[in-house]
C-alpha cells in the first residue's frame, strides 16, 4: 500500500505515538505498524523529524522595496557579472542571494534583480536550473520575467525583472483597501497561478512575500524556485522527500510529502484569501517541528472566516458582516484537507469569487457546515459519545436549513416586492395619473414615467431595493426605445449607487456603464465621452485594468469611435483587446461572443475575410462549448458567418448554415425577424447562384409572411421587413426586373433615412436604387454610382460590395457610350488585379469591357487576349458571386469569336449564353434578348448563302 492510501492509519497512529511518552515508542511502533512496512516507514520519518526539532523552511529571497540588505553576501557593490553590475544585496534565501544590479554593457539602462546560487546550496543546483527554465516559458504580466542568464565564477545565475512593491497583505494595510479591491487583486494572483497551471506549473509557495504589488496596482508573482511541473499518468508519485516549503501555506500533502497538483496551490490560495480579508492566518506553523506541524495542519480546522475576522484585535480590515455566508464558504473549501476535496483548478476558485461579487450562488455552499461538523468530530472522537455525536449533526443540520431558510425568506420578500411594484406601474394610482382617462388607454411610456418617479419616493428606506427598480425601469425604457429615458435612469441608479457604496462599488459601475451605452445608443456622444471618461479613471485607481469591466470598456469604446477619425483601426484594437481580456478574465461573459462578432464585422469591412470567418468560429465553438439551452442565439451568429462564407467563395458552408440557422432562429422567436434574415440570405446566395426558382419560392414565402404579421410597425419588425425587401428587390434587378424592384426600393428609403443605427444599410439601399435606375436608363444613375463608389472607396475601401461596384461603373460608362472614361476604369482595375482577382468579379467586367473597347476600335487581335485573360480572371475568382456576370463574358466573347471568324465557337459562346439566361433571367430580361440576338448572328453568317 502507498503512503497516500495508507495515510488515514498513520494518522490515527501517529496520534497515539505522540502521545506515547519517548522510552515506549519504539514498541508502540512496532505494535501500531504491524506488517505494513509501508505505514512503519512512514512514522518513523514522521517521528525522526520530531525528534530533531526540524523547521525544513527554506525562506524564498524577497525582492520588495524596502527589504534590508542580507548579510554575508557573495558579491559586492560595484562588481561585474555578465554584462550587469551589482548595485546592492537585496535578499537571501534557502538556495540563492538576490541583488539589485543595473545593466553595465552600456546598450541601455536597466535595473534588474540577479538571483545567483550560494557555493552552500550546492545541492539545489538542479532546483535553481529548474527555476530558470519555468520562468523562461512563462509569459503573463503578474508573473517575473526571466531577461537574462549565465554562468559566474562556476556559480549559475539569471536576471530577472526588478519589481519595486509590497506584499500584497501589506499593501492592501497600508492603503486600506476596501473589500473589492482585495478581491480583484487576489483574481489577478489566480489569473497568473492559473496560467502557470495551463503551462503545467505549480508554484508550490504562495504567500505574501511571493506576491508583490507595485506602487501602480500591479500584482506581480515571484519565485519559481520551487515549483514543479505537473506530473500526468504514471509520473504521479509522492515525491521522495520534503521539499522547502512555507510551512502556514502549505498543503497537508505537502507536509505528507505526499502528490503535488493544481489542487496544492489552491489551498496556498486559500490561505492567502483569508489573511488579505481577516487581517491575519488562523494558525501559525512556522517553527514547529514536522511532526507536529502535520498533526496541527491536518487535526486543525481553520474557523469560520467571519468568526476569525470578528475576533481580531483592532478589527479586520473589511467589514465582517461581507464576509459572512458565501465568503465563509469559498475559503473553507480552498482550505480543505484533501485535495479531492477542495477546488480543483484555480480557475474554479477565481469563478467561486466572481459569482460571489456578481451576487450569484457559488459551489462552495454545498456540505460546507457538514464538513466543519465532521472535522470536529474527528479532532475530538474519543471524548465524544455516540449520543453526543448524533445530536451535534442534528443540531449542525438545523443550523444550516435555518440560515438557509432565513436567506429564502428574505429573498423571496424581495422579488415579492419588485414584483407588486412592476404590476403597479399597470393597476395604482399615482399622483399625476390623467384623471380623464383610462389606465389602458394611457400609453406605456407614461406609465413607466410614474413608476420612475414613485423608486426614491416609496423605496428611501430600503435604497438597494431602489437600486434594483431603478435597473428594472431602464430596462422597460430600452423596450420602449427610449433611449434617452434610459439614460436619464441610469444616471439615477448611479448616482444613488455611488452614496451608497462609493465610486468603485460593482453596481456603481454597472450604472456608468448603462449610461455611457445609453448614451451612445442616443448618438448622444459628448454624453457618453464624459461618462467613459469617469469609468476609465475608476478603473484604473480601483485596480480594475485586467478584469471584464476593462474588456466591456474596450468595447463601449469601440462603439463610440464609429464616427471618429482612422474608426476602423481605432474600433479593431479597442475590439482586440476586449477579446484578449474576456478571454483571460471572463470567458463566459455573454459580452465575449458579441466582442469576437463586432470585430468579425470589422474584419469583414476591412476585407479581412479569412480572419472574419476564424472569428465567427471561435464564437460559435465558444457559445456551443457552453450552451445549456440547445442553440438558444447561435442563429445570428451562423448567418454572419455565412456571408464571410460567401466571400470567401466557399458557398456550400454558407448555405449549410443558412439552413442550420433557420430551424434554430424559428425555434427561439418564431417567426419573425431571426428566421426571416436567414431565409433572406439563403434566397440572395441560391438567386447569385443562378438557382432562380428556387429564390424566388423562398422569397415569395418570406414575403407573405411579413404582410402576415400582426405587428408590422414594432421596429425591429420593420426593420428586418425593409432588409428583406431590399435583398428582394436587388434580385429582381439582378434577373432584369429593374421596372419592378425600383417601386420597392423607393417605399424603403424613409425606412432605412429614420433608423441610422447602421449607415451601411443605407448606402446599400442607395446602390440597388443606382443599379435599379441604370437597368432603366434614368439620367440620376449616372451621379448616384459616382456618388457611391467615392463614398465607399472612402468608408470601406476594401469591402467587396465597393471592389465590385468599380467593374459595375465601369459597365455603366460602356452603356451609356463614355469610351474614354470607361476605358480608365478598366485600366485602373486591371492595375488592381493582382489584389482582387480571388475576391472580386472586377478583374473580370474589367477585361470583359476592355475587350468590348478593343473590338469597338476594330483591333480584333487585342480583343481575343482581353476576352481570355477575362476568362482566366473568372476561373480564378473564388467569392460568392452573381453567375449573370459569366453570361456577359460568353456573349462578348461570342461577338469577339464572330469578328475573328471563329463561327462555330461564336455560336457555342452564344448558346451556352442563353441555355444559361433561361435559368436564371426573368423571361423579360434584356440578357435573354442580346443572348437570342448573339445566337441568331452566329448561326445566320455560318449558314449557305
Amino acid at each position: 500500500m502507498n503512503a497516500k492510501a495508507a495515510w488515514p492509519r498513520i494518522e490515527a497512529a501517529l496520534d497515539q505515538l505522540l502521545d506515547v511518552p519517548t522510552s515506549n515508542r519504539t514498541a508502540a511502533l512496532l505494535r501500531l505498524a504491524g506488517d505494513d512496512t509501508t505505514m512503519l516507514s512512514e512514522l518513523r520519518r514522521l517521528l525522526d523529524q520530531a525528534a530533531r526539532d526540524e523547521t525544513w523552511l527554506d525562506r524564498p529571497a524577497a525582492y520588495a522595496e524596502g527589504a534590508p540588505a542580507a548579510p554575508l553576501a557573495n558579491l559586492a557593490p560595484g562588481q561585474r557579472v555578465g554584462a550587469y553590475r551589482i548595485i546592492e544585496a537585496i535578499g537571501r534565501g534557502g538556495m540563492g542571494e538576490v541583488y539589485r544590479a543595473e545593466r553595465a554593457d552600456g546598450h541601455f539602462e536597466q535595473q534588474v534583480a540577479l538571483k545567483l546560487i550560494r557555493r552552500e546550496a550546492v545541492e539545489h543546483m538542479d532546483r535553481f536550473q529548474a527555476e530558470r527554465q519555468i520562468l523562461a516559458g512563462l509569459d503573463h504580466p503578474a508573473i517575473t520575467r526571466i531577461l537574462d542568464g549565465g554562468l559566474f565564477d562556476g556559480q549559475p545565475y539569471m536576471v530577472m525583472e526588478l519589481v519595486e512593491g509590497q506584499p500584497i497583505t501589506l499593501w492592501c494595510r497600508d492603503r486600506r483597501i476596501d473589500l473589492d479591491g482585495r478581491l480583484t487583486l487576489f483574481l489577478a494572483v489566480c489569473d497568473a497561478v492559473a496560467y502557470a497551471h495551463r503551462n503545467l506549473i505549480v508554484h508550490r509557495d504562495l504567500k505574501p512575500g511571493n506576491v508583490l504589488v507595485t506602487p501602480q496596482g500591479q500584482v506581480k508573482l515571484l519565485d519559481f524556485g520551487i515549483a514543479k511541473r505537473i506530473a500526468t499518468g504514471d509520473e504521479a508519485i509522492a515525491e521522495t522527500m520534503v521539499a522547502p516549503l512555507t510551512p502556514g501555506y502549505a498543503a497537508p500533502e505537502q507536509l505528507l510529502g505526499g502528490p503535488i497538483s493544481t489542487a496544492t496551490d489552491a489551498y496556498a490560495l486559500g490561505m492567502l484569501l483569508y489573511e488579505l480579508l481577516a487581517g491575519a492566518r488562523p494558525w501559525t506553523l512556522e517553527g514547529m517541528p514536522l511532526a507536529l506541524a502535520v498533526r496541527a495542519a491536518l487535526q486543525e480546522v481553520p474557523p469560520p472566516l467571519s468568526q476569525f475576522a470578528a475576533r481580531s484585535d483592532g478589527g479586520p480590515p473589511v467589514p465582517v458582516k461581507d464576509l459572512t455566508g458565501d465568503l465563509d464558504a469559498i475559503v473553507a473549501k480552498a482550505l480543505r484537507k484533501e485535495p479531492g476535496q477542495r477546488y480543483q483548478t484555480v480557475d474554479d476558485l477565481a469563478r467561486d469569487v466572481e459569482r460571489m461579487r456578481l451576487g450569484k450562488p457559488v459551489s462552495a455552499r454545498a456540505g460546507s457546515r457538514l464538513y466543519v461538523a465532521e472535522r470536529f468530530v474527528r479532532r475530538h472522537r474519543l471524548p465524544i459519545a455516540a449520543g453526543g455525536l448524533l445530536l451535534l449533526a442534528i443540531l449542525g443540520g438545523l443550523g444550516g436549513v435555518t440560515w438557509q431558510y432565513l436567506r429564502a425568506q428574505k429573498a423571496m420578500a424581495r422579488a415579492e416586492t419588485i414584483k407588486a411594484f412592476v404590476v403597479s406601474l399597470f393597476g395604482a394610482t399615482d399622483a399625476g395619473f390623467p384623471t380623464d382617462r383610462r389606465r389602458r388607454d394611457v400609453p406605456a411610456e407614461k406609465l413607466v414615467d410614474l413608476g420612475a418617479s414613485r423608486v426614491e419616493r416609496e423605496f428611501a428606506q430600503d435604497p438597494s431595493l431602489a437600486l434594483e427598480l431603478y435597473g428594472i425601469t431602464r430596462q422597460l425604457y430600452q423596450s420602449l426605445d427610449d433611449a434617452e429615458s434610459a439614460t436619464r435612469i441610469a444616471a439615477h441608479r448611479t448616482e444613488l449607487g455611488r452614496k451608497l457604496y462609493g465610486d468603485d462599488h460593482p453596481i456603481v459601475i454597472d450604472s456608468m456603464f448603462d449610461e455611457a451605452w445609453g448614451a451612445i445608443t442616443a448618438y448622444d456622444m459628448g454624453k457618453a465621452r464624459q461618462v467613459m471618461a469617469t469609468l476609465d479613471a475608476v478603473l484604473r485607481t480601483s485596480g480594475r485594468d485586467e478584469t471584464a469591466y476593462r474588456a466591456q470598456w474596450w468595447m463601449a469604446q469601440a462603439a463610440l469611435l464609429k464616427s471618429g477619425p482612422d474608426s476602423q483601426s481605432a474600433r479593431r484594437q479597442a475590439l482586440d483587446q476586449a477579446i484578449a481580456l474576456y478571454e483571460r478574465y471572463a470567458p463566459e461573459d455573454p459580452d465575449y461572443i458579441r466582442a469576437l462578432q463586432n470585430a468579425a464585422i470589422l474584419r469583414m469591412q476591412t476585407g479581412d475575410y479569412a480572419e472574419a470567418a476564424a472569428l465567427y468560429q471561435k464564437a460559435l465553438d465558444h457559445r456551443l462549448a457552453t450552451d445549456d439551452a440547445g442553440g438558444v442565439g447561435i442563429a445570428p451568429v451562423l448567418v454572419n458567418q455565412a456571408v464571410i462564407f460567401e466571400r470567401l467563395g466557399r458557398t456550400g458552408e454558407a448555405e449549410k448554415n443558412y439552413e442550420r440557422a433557420a430551424p434554430l432562429a424559428l425555434a427561439e422567436d418564431g417567426i419573425g425577424p431571426s428566421y426571416w434574415f436567414a431565409l433572406a440570405q439563403r434566397a440572395k446566395l441560391l438567386h447569385k447562384l443562378g438557382r432562380r426558382a428556387e429564390a424566388l419560392a423562398l422569397y415569395d414565402t418570406l414575403l407573405a409572411q411579413i404582410r402576415d404579421n400582426p405587428a408590422p410597425d414594432a421596429p425591429d419588425i420593420r426593420t428586418t421587413a425593409a432588409q428583406v425587401q431590399l435583398l428582394y428587390a436587388n434580385s429582381l434587378t439582378a434577373e432584369g426586373r429593374a421596372g419592378e424592384a425600383l417601386p420597392i426600393l423607393e417605399r424603403l428609403r424613409p425606412i432605412f433615412e429614420s433608423q441610422p443605427d447602421d449607415p451601411r444599410d443605407m448606402r446599400r439601399l442607395r446602390l440597388g436604387l443606382a443599379l435599379a435606375s441604370a437597368r432603366l436608363g434614368q439620367p440620376d444613375a449616372h451621379v448616384m454610382l459616382s456618388h457611391l463608389l467615392a463614398e465607399n472607396m472612402a468608408k470601406e475601401p476594401n469591402g467587396q460590395d465597393t471592389q465590385d461596384l468599380r467593374g459595375q461603373w465601369g459597365w455603366y460608362l460602356l452603356s451609356q457610350g463614355n469610351m474614354e472614361d470607361a476605358a480608365l476604369v478598366f485600366d485602373d482595375a486591371i492595375h488592381d488585379e493582382a489584389r482582387l482577382r480571388l475576391t472580386s468579379i472586377t478583374p473580370t467586367l474589367a477585361w470583359t469591357g476592355r475587350a468590348r473597347l478593343m473590338l469597338g476600335q476594330g483591333n480584333v487581335a487585342e480583343a481575343k487576349v482581353d476576352i481570355e485573360r477575362a476568362q482566366a480572371a473568372y476561373d480564378d475568382l473564388r467569392a460568392a458571386h452573381d453567375v449573370r456576370v459569366h453570361t456577359t463574358l460568353l456573349l462578348t466573347r461570342s461577338a469577339v469569336r464572330l469578328a475573328a471568324g471563329d463561327r462555330a465557337g461564336a455560336r457555342d459562346d452564344a448558346s451556352q449564353a442563353l441555355a444559361d439566361a433561361q435559368r436564371t433571367d426573368a423571361p423579360e430580361s434584356a440578357v435573354l434578348r442580346q443572348a437570342r440576338d448573339a445566337l441568331a448572328a452566329a448561326e445566320k453568317i455560318s449558314s449557305p448563302n
